[in-house]
């Protein structure tokens, strides 16, 4: 019999997704297990749900006297796979590699129940090519959940060809239930939506600094400035409308050729690739992280998005 609901669980990886996950599914009253494979993954996977708690209380997204609660729903195991034996769902957040991934479902396949969802929350791959070497892949989806999971609403749920409804329809529902906003993709394709979305965007951006047109703290401006500073309120096609469709046509017809079309990475990033300059993780990439503070960028992604909570909060809460 199809599973109808989910109770208990079980989320691999405690990386930069996976604590998220846990804490959101614990904060919703799931029983729920994090599993990585060393101890000290464990330990920084708890501090970061602590961490996580701590700051969003002083929004009154949660209680301090829910904290022990919450974490008293978790449980952190690191002894391989046995913690997925219960589960009623399993959300994999390993490293983005569809060899480790493919290998890691079939590892856990044997060991849940023939009900039990199998979850990936990969960023773009294809929920056929992950569950490809499983035995039952109706039952395999991708749930993509954006970083900062405990933070962003949306979830994209990505069936295959061979997905079951009942699974889209359960794991839609749990995710309802953890305040997420669940998306259905209708079509597996790499990348769903927002991915496709965003990467269009830094591929213009990319091309914009190519060309000499602008810098990347003049592009970084330029977004959040403009349409970025609109768009948590104002959609994409709802803007469209706003303007007038006739407008976007004729705008289309002379920019869109005017457009890069590359269909690979641009020399830009491969340049600094090149060079070893990856970003933050080696101090150097499109800005100098010596004299700017990852920390603080961070810090005031995550106090932003803790305003906006706090205002849905605010605002779906009974008078």
């Amino acid at each position: 019999m199809p599973l109808t609901t989910i109770q208990t669980v079980a989320v691999i990886g405690a990386g930069q997704m996976g604590p998220g996950i846990a804490q959101t599914s614990a904060q919703a009253g799931y029983t729920t297990v994090l599993i990585t494979r060393s101890q000290s993954g464990l330990d920084k996977g708890r501090a970061k749900i602590i961490a996580n708690l701590q700051a969003m209380s002083r929004y009154d997204l949660v209680r301090a006297d829910e904290f022990a609660t919450i974490l008293g729903r978790i449980t952190f195991r690191n002894d391989g796979l046995a913690g997925v034996a219960n589960a009623d769902l399993v959300v994999e957040a390993a490293v983005e590699e569809l060899p480790l991934k493919q290998q890691l479902f079939v590892d856990i396949e044997a060991i849940v129940r023939e009900d039990t969802i199998l979850a990936s929350t990969t960023s773009g791959l294809r929920a056929a090519d992950i569950g490809a070497l499983t035995a039952h892949p109706e039952r395999v989806v991708v749930a993509h959940y954006w970083n900062p999971p405990h933070l962003l609403p949306l979830v994209e749920v990505a069936p295959s060809e061979h997905t079951a409804p009942w699974v889209i329809e359960v794991i839609s529902a749990f995710l309802k239930s953890t305040g997420h906003s669940p998306a259905l993709v209708h079509k597996d394709a790499l990348g769903f939506i927002a991915n496709r979305l965003q990467h269009a965007l830094w591929r213009e951006a990319l091309a914009i600094v190519q060309q000499g047109i602008a810098s990347p703290g003049d592009v970084d401006e330029a977004l959040k400035t403009s349409f970025g500073a609109r768009t948590p309120v104002l959609g994409i096609f709802e803007h469209m409308d706003l303007v007038g469709l006739d407008l976007v046509q004729n705008i289309h017809s002379y920019l869109l050729a005017d457009l890069d079309t590359l269909p690979g990475p641009n020399p830009e990033l491969s340049a600094r690739v090149a060079r070893g300059d990856l970003g933050v993780k080696t101090g150097r990439g499109f800005y100098d992280w010596s004299t700017k503070s990852a920390a603080d960028v961070l810090r005031a992604r995550d106090n932003e998005l803790m305003e906006r909570a706090a205002k849905r909060k605010q605002k779906s809460s009974p008078r």
